[in-house]
């Protein structure tokens, strides 16, 4: 099996924190029970399970048999501790690039960035942007230039996370609507084009709280992109572009 990073990492034991290698590589079909083990310990854990959409077995192993891949963090008793999973949506209607009205011809370049789970022990080491950076390389060896995902407004760390790696606010929605008749729940929709584009001049700019759901639905649709999220105060910058 292909190593892609290991390392050493912080493990919090009781009131103290132990360190122990790590290894980070792809997830093998035959591994898939572990992930699912591993989502559904964390997500029991949750105080508001609002922030995790939970991804079932069959639907996780449809997809990595249409191609998705999962790298996964193993400690040093081999345990799966951490998950990163990305399928490839080509022009399905679940493609998050009709979300933020990407053309036709580049619908089937996009990477979807699915769930990231950390256990709780291990919180803390920077696992969600790490395996995100060793993710980047993968994705863009097989053709796809698109990342996107979806991110709860309450899911504050997740949020910084991904915008600290050039992820960027194009819409907010409601997605995951059930047929039980629920309406779905609030997601940001960010993008990231992992080709070099030509750089634009901001316009205006706007500071928000991550809560305002109803300012941010207004900036989007005048045209407005989440550029950056300050950590200190937990405000969104918003950015409209020359040309925009």
């Amino acid at each position: 099996m292909l190593t892609l990073k290991t390392g050493i990492i912080n493990k919090h034991v009781g009131n103290s924190i132990e360190q122990e290698g790590y290894e980070m590589r792809l997830i093998k079909e035959r591994e898939l029970e572990e992930v699912v083990a591993l989502q559904g310990l964390v997500y029991s854990k949750l105080p508001n399970k609002q922030v995790l959409y939970i991804d079932s077995y069959d639907e996780m192993m449809t997809d990595m048999k249409l191609g998705a891949k999962i790298i996964g963090v193993f400690n040093q008793s081999q345990e799966l501790i951490a998950y990163r999973y990305v399928g490839f949506p080509g022009y399905d209607n679940k493609n998050l690039g009709n979300d933020i009205k990407l053309p036709q011809k580049e619908l089937n370049k996009v990477a979807h960035l699915e769930t990231t789970v950390v256990h709780p022990d291990y919180r803390g080491n920077g696992l969600q942007s790490l395996t995100l950076q060793e993710m980047i390389p993968v994705i863009q060896e097989l053709g796809y230039k698109h990342l996107l995902c979806t991110v709860s407004p309450q899911n504050y760390f997740s949020l910084l996370n991904i915008m600290k790696n050039g992820l960027k606010i194009k819409a907010l929605k409601k997605k995951y609507a059930s047929e039980s008749g629920t309406d779905g729940l609030w997601r940001f929709i960010l993008h990231r084009n992992l080709e070099p584009v030509s750089m634009l001049n901001p316009r205006e700019l706007f500071k928000t709280a991550i809560s305002d759901i109803e300012k941010q639905e207004r900036l989007i649709r005048e045209g407005f992109i989440g550029y950056w999220l300050f950590k200190e105060s937990k405000e969104l910058s918003y950015v409209r572009f020359e040309g925009v």
